[in-house]
């Protein structure tokens, strides 16, 4: 694993920089994915219910994430800015001060979910069977928040630093061994209890805490990158620079973590099986936004480095490379799920309820997804400058329309499952174009900034 050597992401090739950051970032984001479809198939055979069980919990998994990116976004950025200008001892700060930050907050996070797990489960949709097994499985699974929030926070000040190798070498090994810890736990395989949903989550409880081990190690002994001894306390001054880029990325999630629970709220209508639907659906398109989520995510660390050594070239340059290969990826996924979506909800269940709802889903939601991966293309822009705030703007705007129409237009207009993703497509559209016109402005305004910054004073 890279350990030791300091990675500069301001010099040589930038298609050849992105890609070679890019590639550990979507390994590790496949096998994350690869888990959470083991994950899904294994609780699949538990049935309908299992499943509507997991994909309750999954709405309290995209809170959590707005509490990570906070974290994760804001020491992500400062980081690869300390490393652009060669400051060493500040990025160290940084560090540290992302650590505690999350360790505080993955408290707080778990111990809440803990109090009001059986009300939440209720609240959104679960009932009979899919309420008991919801409550079940997110009793164990929101312990997880504490491990997953400090993994993250590490990982992406890694990213900062311009290694993504080694996050992905811990997290490979992590999900292979919640993989096969999967059917053991919930089966009740190697003469072990059988455990149902509760088997799927504590499997990943202990993944999360051997990926943590790992990391204790290569940081507190071995070494990673940068210095870290001396005092661990909390500096007000860096978490004010720290929260003021990431609270922005954490309220973007907050407001999908809204969307979805809404989305929920309107789809139980139409029952368990439209449910399922959804959560399978929703970790299908987890799958194929990967690579634009690594590509976005290596630009927003280059950025960050080269904005902080005030290179406004490699700047555009790596946005344009980004953009053209998220672009293109989304074209052939667009296709894919055009042409084969029945097939695709069908890996994961063969109840023809849910087929259908989930072919619906498909059908209408990749229409969108070229608009997806240049949003996605843009925020990580905005990451790297520090600027996050437009992301959450154009966000807003998405949300609060498609809140407002999705709970007034399919009630009184009767119409059926099939509005809710038009509704979401047209937001989208609406969303692309606020975000694209600020970082336009943006773009301009770091040219500006740079010039006069390497001008000869007086």
């Amino acid at each position: 694993m890279q350990t030791s050597t300091r990675i500069d992401l301001t010099a040589g090739p930038i298609f050849k920089t992105l890609i070679r950051l890019a590639v550990p970032v979507t390994v590790s984001m496949v096998m994350f994915t690869v888990y959470l479809m083991a994950d899904l198939y294994f609780v699949g055979r538990l049935g309908p219910d299992a499943v509507a069980a997991l994909s309750i919990s999954g709405n309290a998994f995209f809170i959590h994430l707005g509490f990570s990116a906070i974290l994760g976004t804001g020491g992500m950025a400062l980081i690869a800015q300390a490393f652009g200008r060669k400051d060493y001892d500040h990025a160290a700060m940084v560090f540290k001060q992302s650590i505690l930050l999350a360790l505080l907050v993955g408290i707080v996070e778990a111990g809440t979910g803990l109090m009001i797990a059986p009300t939440y489960i209720e609240y959104f949709g679960g009932s009979g069977q899919s309420l008991e097994w919801g409550i079940q499985y997110f009793q164990i699974f929101v312990i997880s928040f504490l491990f997953m929030i400090l993994l993250y926070t590490i990982g992406n000040c890694f990213r900062g630093m311009g290694n993504t190798k080694t996050p992905m070498i811990i997290m490979l090994q992590a999900n292979l061994m919640n993989i096969a810890l999967d059917p053991v736990l919930i089966f009740g395989w190697l003469g072990l209890p059988a455990l149902g949903v509760r088997g799927a989550a504590l499997a990943s409880v202990i993944s999360q805490i051997y990926a943590l081990a790992i990391y204790g190690y290569l940081i507190f002994i071995k070494g990673a990158h940068i210095n870290i001894k001396g005092r661990w306390r909390l500096n007000p001054g860096i978490i004010r620079q720290s929260l003021y880029i990431g609270v922005p990325s954490g309220l973007n999630h907050f407001l999908l973590a809204a969307n979805l629970l809404i989305s929920f709220r309107v789809i139980s209508n139409y029952g368990t099986a439209a449910l399922a639907s959804i959560g399978i659906g929703f970790r299908l398109l987890q799958a194929i936004y990967i690579p634009v989520i690594a590509v976005a995510s290596a630009m927003a660390a280059i950025v960050g480095q080269n904005f902080g050594a005030e290179k406004y070239q490699r700047i555009t340059g790596t946005f344009a490379r980004a953009w053209l290969i998220g672009t293109a990826f989304m074209v052939c996924c667009t296709a894919v799920c055009q042409a084969i979506p029945g097939y695709l909800i069908a890996i994961f269940s063969d109840d023809p309820a849910v087929v259908e709802f989930g072919v619906i889903y498909l059908k209408i939601f990749s229409l969108g997804f070229i608009m997806v991966g240049t949003i996605m293309v843009f925020n990580a822009v905005f990451q790297g400058l520090g600027k996050t705030y437009p992301s959450l703007i154009g966000a807003v705007v998405d949300n609060a329309l498609f809140a407002g129409l999705v709970l007034t237009l399919p009630v009184y207009f009767s119409w059926g499952i099939q509005s809710v993703w038009w509704i979401k497509l047209t937001t989208a559209v609406i969303e692309t174009a606020v975000i694209a016109v600020w970082l336009k402005g943006e773009l301009q305004r770091t040219r500006l900034k740079i010039s006069r910054s390497l001008q000869p004073a007086g």
